[in-house]
């Protein structure tokens, strides 16, 4: 069918064409630049690292993808491979909703839209968080791997429960917060499956509830045995919340609010306040009115669906942040809660329609406003708040280094910036609209990644760089070279 093809082609063509800029562009982004280095010079230290945070599979993904790129300008390809990650997570998604019950429209618009989340929009401009899209296909297939089989019944019903709780758990061993995605198309699901009695939804539910906690429990475990055996150590991080009730105040006032924006930004400085809490009211209440509309006509049945998804999953979808002491508002946690959000919200608009309460111009003009508000925001987010501030860090730093005579230059000294010299006019939560360099290690990392490019394994005899570090500027005369990195304020543009 016609409508199939446009579907199809929009969720492969869309991610790289709105990603383009934040892929290609040469720069790096604060951590790219010291696990580049690590992962050459230091092998095992990443692993060691991301498994103190129990992600022991993420490090060895990271350093495997990262000891052979030897240049900055060759970053673009782990961007690339996120991109291509969550294009099949947009199509695999699209497919699985409209085998559920979804129209093809609707779940193109939610293929789509979890795509371009914020939480896409900066792992897909992080070169070292593609193991993160790995997470959600991996959540994805568990949740597909249990629903294909679940009604057969017989040994394959139990045989893929264990097949998709140990692919939660392979998902929970890289990132456990997108393990958690899976939560997403249980909603989806759930909201519009055929109901076949009144334990159907129970049994169903029971079902795809415990495999995914049986995964997660059983990476949790796997991870605690790592640390017992002394294979690796936990990091102080690794801390469970011990005041459950001051926990959920944040939950309500930060996470919540931040998906329930779904593409409007947090601003720090609250700039953009008004913008971001329309959005947050605007969502809620279409998400409101359309769950009333759907219980108004559908019942008893409808109440318990709604009920679970909209009272009890948005716990269920931040869980792992919930139960961590550590208070996290970056947007690449979010993942979960941000989908449900997205998925409760064109459920919203299919029920309106249903019942009379919009006509078909505004419920198509409503999907359609949802997939352009996602390629929009982020294209615009992922290129003026990611790429192109990093770009003019790296370009600057870079520039410096080429030039400098080697070995003479052995005294080095770099103005670090502070958060008022960056490139962009606002900042927003998780890095968007940040600077990197602002950060003392981060200004090294980014000097010795760029002398790597020139030089590569080999250092002119007699280099032998020492740094030193401030915010102001010093005596020239007692350094061999320069870096002012506080001039990129007179290029913001956003």
């Amino acid at each position: 069918m016609i409508r199939t093809r446009i579907c199809f082609f929009i969720l492969l063509l869309a991610p790289i064409l709105v990603y383009w800029e934040s892929t290609f562009t040469d720069y790096g982004f604060r951590d790219d630049y010291s696990n580049a280095r690590e992962a050459r010079e230091e092998p095992g230290k990443l692993v060691k690292f991301t498994a103190s945070h129990g992600r022991p599979l993420y490090g060895a993904l990271l350093e495997t993808s990262l000891v052979n790129l030897d240049e900055v300008g060759h970053l673009w390809m782990l961007r690339f491979a996120t991109v291509a990650l969550l294009t099949i997570l947009g199509l695999a998604f699209w497919r699985q909703l409209y085998h559920s019950g979804w129209t093809e429209v609707e779940s193109a618009v939610i293929g789509l839209g979890v795509v371009f989340l914020p939480s896409g929009q900066v792992i897909t401009g992080w070169a070292i968080s593609w193991p993160h899209a790995v997470a959600l296909l991996l959540a994805l297939a568990g949740f597909s791997a249990i629903e294909t089989e679940l009604e057969r019944g017989g040994l394959k019903r139990v045989i893929a429960f264990v097949g998709g709780a140990l692919i939660y758990a392979l998902a929970a061993v890289i990132y456990q917060s997108n393990a958690l995605f899976a939560v997403v198309p249980m909603a989806a699901v759930l909201l519009v499956r055929v109901v076949r009695g009144s334990s159907s939804d129970l049994r169903w539910g029971v079902i795809h509830f415990s495999a995914l906690f049986a995964g997660l429990m059983s990476a949790y475990l796997l991870v605690g045995a790592l640390f017992a055996n002394g294979i690796f150590h936990p990091s102080a991080r690794m801390q469970l919340e011990s005041n459950p009730f001051t926990k959920l105040g944040w939950f309500f006032s930060n996470p919540l609010p931040n998906a329930l924006a779904l593409y409007a930004l947090r601003d720090d400085y609250d700039t953009g306040a008004v913008i971001f809490w329309t959005a947050v009211v605007l969502v809620a209440g279409l998400i409101g009115w359309g769950c009333r509309s759907e219980i108004g006509r559908v019942g008893g049945s409808a109440k318990r669906r709604l009920f679970l998804c909209i009272v009890a999953l948005p716990f269920l979808a931040h869980f792992v942040s919930l139960a961590a002491a550590e208070r996290a508002l970056g947007y690449r946690t979010l993942w979960a809660l941000s989908g449900l959000v997205l998925v409760l919200l064109v459920f919203a608009l299919r029920s309106l329609l249903a019942a009379g309460k919009i006509r078909p111009v505004y419920y198509h003009g409503g999907l359609i406003s949802i997939g352009l508000l996602a390629m929009i925001t982020a294209r615009l987010n992922s290129a003026s708040l990611i790429a192109r501030p990093q770009s003019y860090e790296w370009e600057t730093i870079r520039a410096v280094v080429m030039r400098a005579d080697f070995p003479k230059t052995n005294r080095v000294y770099i103005i670090t910036p502070t958060r008022e010299d960056r490139a962009s006019v606002r900042i927003f939560a998780d890095e968007f609209g940040a600077i990197s360099s602002d950060s003392e290690w981060v200004s090294k990392e980014m000097f010795l990644a760029a002398l790597h490019e020139r030089f590569h394994a080999k250092l002119p005899k007699g280099t032998n760089c020492v740094f030193t570090l401030g915010r102001e500027a010093p005596e020239p005369k007692n350094y061999d070279l320069v870096i002012d990195m506080r001039k990129f304020k007179e290029r913001a543009t956003n």
